[in-house]
């Protein structure tokens, strides 16, 4: 079925921006989603993937914060890296050390994200957000410039697995 969304600017910040995919017709954008299911079932998780977050906003967003989550081509990452131990996962976009668009996730179960459904279809989700983001950026539709995503943000994703 395909859906429309906005990758809504959750935070402007001076050394990285965090943006989110916020589905039209849906009160909260996926990373508050994400958030809002987790944090009275796993507040200790949610608070060290949120200090993370904060470190990542005060230092920028290498590679050495994230582990390599989605396909080659793709810039699909989850938070922890792989140096934490945390149950909860959170699948995000990596677009440059200054641009992170943080999308949904849960509790990891499995030895990989394939074999949850739910999991499995945050980062699909990504997935075709990036894909779709990349084509825009090559047509110059968007464009970044330092902590900004700047042009149309509106997307029309298929979100079945």
């Amino acid at each position: 079925m395909e859906r429309n969304l906005l990758l809504e600017l959750l935070e402007d910040g001076n050394k990285v921006s965090l943006y989110s995919p916020h589905f039209e017709g849906e009160t909260y954008s996926e990373f508050e989603k994400f958030l809002l299911a987790y944090k009275d079932i796993y507040p200790n998780d949610v608070r060290q993937l949120v200090y993370r977050l904060d470190i990542i906003k005060r230092d920028g967003a290498e590679d050495r914060h994230f582990r390599y989550e989605g396909k080659m081509r793709d810039r699909v990452m989850a938070l922890p890296s792989h140096l934490e131990t945390t149950s909860l996962r959170l699948y995000l976009l990596n677009i440059n050390a200054k641009i992170l668009i943080l999308g949904n996730g849960g509790l990891k179960t499995t030895s990989t994200y394939q074999e949850d459904a739910h999991l499995n279809r945050c980062v699909q989700t990504l997935q075709k957000i990036d894909i779709q983001l990349k084509q825009r950026e090559k047509q110059r539709i968007i464009t970044v410039s330092g902590t900004k995503l700047l042009g149309t943000l509106t997307f029309s994703i298929d979100d079945e697995p």
